[in-house]
């Protein structure tokens, strides 16, 4: 086993660096209680347990199928602490060796999911203690959204992501947390409990403080 994970990492497409990775910014902010999840349209339940039954066996394509289903949502995660790809990129990877290194140690397969995140979450905070340089580093909104068709948000709509986007940046970690989780992830408060190792009511605290902070830096922007 500690053999196939290093090459499997190898082998798995990469993002690549400057690469164009789509990031929503448009949803709803403080309204909608759960949003869609990626991965949950992709996968049941017992889809899910099986895949990662099959990677504790150590089987390549289950673990090939694990990364290739919750990469991106994981990438947008690390995007959003980093604001560098090549930052997000070297989280992602990490990440993702320490699940299939460490995947013996999880008791319940139903509690995968919170246990991934969790570990993504550790990773960022990590990360930017150790490269502190990425902390200020951002990248052009352009680059996050990706390219717009033709239908696309208007210049107005793009000009309010790009505070929307600002204002996120600037939030607190353990703010950004919880809204990251909650709002743009789609967790409900107990799962992002579990994620962070807070109570309930801290999660909602928090998200009300974030979304405080995001509403007002908005209102700053859009009289500016």
């Amino acid at each position: 086993m500690e053999l196939a994970i290093p090459t499997l990492m190898q082998n798995i497409p990469a993002f690549e660096s400057g690469s164009i990775v789509r990031i929503g910014l448009n949803y709803p902010i403080m309204d909608k209680d759960e949003k869609d999840r990626g991965w949950r349209k992709e996968l049941s339940e017992q889809e899910l347990k099986r895949m990662v039954q099959k990677c504790r066996e150590g089987d390549p394509r289950a673990m090939e199928a694990l990364y290739e289903n919750f990469k991106t949502s994981l990438f947008n995660l690390a995007l959003r602490y980093t604001y560098n790809y090549a930052a997000a990129e070297d989280v992602i990877q990490d990440v993702f060796i320490k699940v299939f290194t460490n995947l013996h140690t999880l008791d319940d397969e139903k509690a995968f999911v919170g246990w991934l995140y969790r570990i993504a979450v550790n990773t960022c905070f990590s990360y930017l203690r150790s490269h502190k340089k990425f902390r200020q580093r951002t990248i052009p909104l352009e680059d996050i959204q990706g390219v717009y068709a033709d239908s696309g948000p208007s210049e107005t709509e793009r000009a309010e992501n790009r505070f929307l986007e600002e204002s996120i940046q600037i939030l607190p970690p353990r703010l950004k947390s919880v809204f990251l989780l909650h709002d743009v992830q789609g967790f409900k408060h107990l799962e992002v409990a579990q994620i962070l190792g807070c109570s309930v009511g801290t999660s909602k605290s928090q998200l009300f403080k974030a979304r405080k902070k995001i509403r007002k830096y908005l209102e700053i922007k859009r009289y500016m």
